[in-house]
């Protein structure tokens, strides 16, 4: 299973293109206030927002950012002569209808469980197919292994489309930013 899959049409979204993207302002002020500590984050974030605020654009915009990080600490580690294979970062981007195969799947479990840092996009919609959808709890504990093991993991979601209790579960693992704040510090 191709554990990244980034949105085509977002893959050369650069930071200064989120204005006129009409990303939501007070979500925007927290996502720039964020970004400046994101390559050195060991836990993550959840972006909270209804689509239409922004939170995929967002989430894309971290991903690429945190990407060229690892890119340029496996360069360092390829020129310093250190152990490219066990020392190689990489990440992985899921939209959220493919992470129920993902964790059902042994070998990209084990992926979502070790590699440098995870992006759940649209994570609500890992429970949009009823009978394919995914037991909350098998996510909660790759987010808790990720979390132990200190590799960032971030998700987007819709609040209100997330199963029952999630949205506090990742409150209670993730710093949060949200649409309609304006502009407050993460939580």
């Amino acid at each position: 299973m191709k554990l990244v899959q980034m949105p085509r049409e977002l893959l050369h979204l650069e930071r200064d293109d989120l204005p006129a993207l009409g990303v939501e302002r007070g979500l925007l002020a927290e996502f720039e206030a964020y970004l400046s500590r994101a390559a050195d984050d060991r836990v993550g974030l959840a972006i909270l927002a209804p689509p239409e605020a922004g939170a995929r654009e967002l989430l894309m915009v971290l991903a690429r950012r945190v990407g060229a990080a690892l890119r340029n600490q496996n360069i360092r580690l390829r020129d310093h002569g250190g152990d490219r294979q066990a020392g190689y970062r990489q990440l992985c981007y899921l939209p959220g209808s493919a992470l129920p195969q993902a964790l059902r799947t042994p070998r990209a479990r084990r992926s979502l469980e070790g590699e440098a840092a995870c992006f759940f996009q649209d994570l609500e919609m890992a429970w949009a197919d009823g009978a394919a959808a995914l037991d909350p709890s098998v996510f909660l504990e790759l987010l808790d292994l990720r979390l132990a093991r200190r590799l960032p993991s971030y998700a987007s979601a819709a609040p209100g489309a997330l199963p029952a209790g999630l949205e506090g579960e990742l409150r209670a693992r993730l710093p949060v930013l949200e649409a309609n704040r304006r502009g407050g510090p993460v939580r």
